[in-house]
Order: C-alpha cells, then structure tokens, then sequence
C-alpha cells in the first residue's frame, strides 16, 4: 500500500467538463476510492456550465478536493462545442504532475481490491510499446492481445486514460504545435481530415501510430470496472446508484475486447442497451451534432440558472 500511495501523489486526476453539477461532486469521490485516496492534484476546467455546477467547483475548491479550477462564463467565446479541445489541453497543460489520469463525468469507476493496480499501471508506463492505461471502450478496439488480465488497443479515450503529462504534451505539440502556438487562431491539423473538433483523439491517435505505441487495457471482472455510460444529470444519477450496486453488469465489460469490426450503432453504454438506430433517432443524433443542437443544449443549462 505504501508504493501505491507513493505514486497516487505523482498523480493529477484531469477532467475538462461541462454541466452535470447534480453528480459531479458524487462521481469525483468514486475517482478517489477508484485511485485509493485523493491524488496529488485535482484539475477541473471548465466550459462554461451553469451557476448550479460552477457553485459545485467552488465547494470542492474551498475544501481543498480540487487545487486547480478555471471557470469561464457560458457566453465566452470558447464556449463552444465544435473548440473543446481548447479546454481539454488546457487542463492537461495546466496539470503538474508527472502522470495524468484523464476521465469525464459521465465514466464510472469501481473498485474492490487490487489495492496495487497503480502502481502496477504507472510501471507498464516504462514499456517501449505503452503510451498508455486506458478502457471504458464502447466500440471493438482491442489490436492485440498482451499477457494474461490486459489487452492492447490503437484506440485511446480521455473517458479514461493514464498517461505521462510528457507523452501528453509531446503527442500534442508533435501533431498541433503550431496550432497551439497560435493561441488557437492558426490553421486546425485536423480539418485537412474534416476532424476539427477531434484534435485532440487524432493527435493521440496519429502518435501512436508515428510511434508504435499502444493503449494497455486492464480485463475487467465485477470487481474492477470503468464504464463510459454516455448519459448526465438525473438519468446518470440514476444509472450511478445501479452500477454501485453491481446491478446488470457482466454484459458491459470490456466492450472493447474485441476485434471485431467497431459499428458505431452497435455502441454499448450502460444503462443504454444497444439498439438499432431508426430514421427518427439518426435525425435528432444529427440535429444534435450542428450548431443549432449546440445552442438548444446550451439554452436549456440557461434556463436553468
């Protein structure tokens, strides 16, 4: 326990995130029994949520839960959906730590023994072919196997992610460099590939692959989870108090350890069972997707100051 403890101070838990002030403060109390205790640095940066979660960070800030906190008002220009990633290597950038352990509000964590695991995960961090410690896939990812308990994917999801803040930084500059020089006001990498709004997953992605890396996936049994329920507010209230419950939970493990081919309709999310997506659903998914969806989801956190 000694050695885990040692490591979970070179630790910052990472998370750019946006509403959700009804489970936020719930949810980063199941990171800190997930991690064994509160790790060396809590950063949370925000985009522009609502009064209700922006009063949640300042609680936790004056408890000292979170050490770092930038918050921006819902009408800032970066308030926008299409330019997250500015918030998300923001956070990352911000962080001091030697290790980031990125995760979004809406993954779960749960754990019951394997009181070493980060120790164990930050050591496989030395490897040659780990760029990271990852999971919560909700599409086949797996590439190939590792050894018994851990798979390897070309994948990597800030759902969750463990990697060390100097990987993070050099994957960033090596693919956007001059982009993040720019302030963000130069030529986006990823529009050459109609990806703006995924700098930040192909960044990740194309070092991977520059470098031969791989994500490393711990195999998950009901005593060690992370799921990415893809759901917020009163419905992942809800869907929380069942997974801490280990309610239906052995058909969701690991939906990334597979090879099969990943089909983004056959996405498996707890709570959400997958189905076939029908003309009526495509057409709000797609809505969803445009900047008119954007502002709909942005006026209905306004109405509810």
């Amino acid at each position: 326990m000694g050695g885990q403890l040692s490591k979970l101070d070179e630790v910052s838990l990472v998370v750019r995130n946006f509403g959700d002030g009804l489970v936020f403060e719930d949810v980063l109390h199941d990171w800190f029994r997930f991690l064994g205790g509160k790790p060396g640095e809590v950063v949370v940066v925000d985009s522009g949520s609502n009064a209700q979660t922006q009063a949640t960070y300042w609680k936790l800030f004056q408890e000292g839960l979170i050490d770092k906190l930038q918050i921006i008002q819902p009408t800032h220009e970066e308030n926008n959906h299409e330019r997250g990633y500015i918030q998300i290597y923001t956070a990352g950038s911000i962080a001091s730590k030697p290790y980031l352990l990125w995760f979004n509000i809406d993954t779960l964590p749960y754990r019951e023994g394997y009181d070493n695991w980060l120790e164990e995960s930050i050591d496989y961090l030395e490897r040659d072919d780990v760029f990271a410690i990852g999971g919560a896939f909700n599409l086949p990812s797996k590439h190939h196997d590792a050894w018994p308990g851990w798979y390897f994917s070309h994948k990597c999801s800030l759902n969750f992610a463990l990697m060390k803040r100097s990987t993070f930084m050099a994957a960033m500059h090596e693919y956007a460099g001059d982009y993040i020089a720019s302030g963000f006001l130069g030529e986006n990498p990823a529009a050459a590939t109609d990806q703006s709004r995924f700098l930040l997953e192909v960044a990740l992605e194309q070092y991977m692959q520059r470098h031969k890396v791989y994500t490393l996936c711990k195999v998950e049994d009901p005593n060690w989870t992370i799921f990415h329920t893809n759901t917020h507010e009163e419905r992942l209230k809800k869907i929380r108090e069942k997974y801490m419950a280990r309610q239906d939970i052995e058909r969701y493990m690991n939906a990334g350890f597979s090879e099969a081919e990943p089909i983004p309709e056959r996405a498996v999310y707890y709570g959400q069972p997958p189905v076939k997506i029908g003309v009526v659903k495509k057409l709000q998914i797609g809505f969803g997707q445009t900047p008119v969806g954007l502002y709909w989801r942005q006026l209905k956190q306004k109405l509810s100051y």
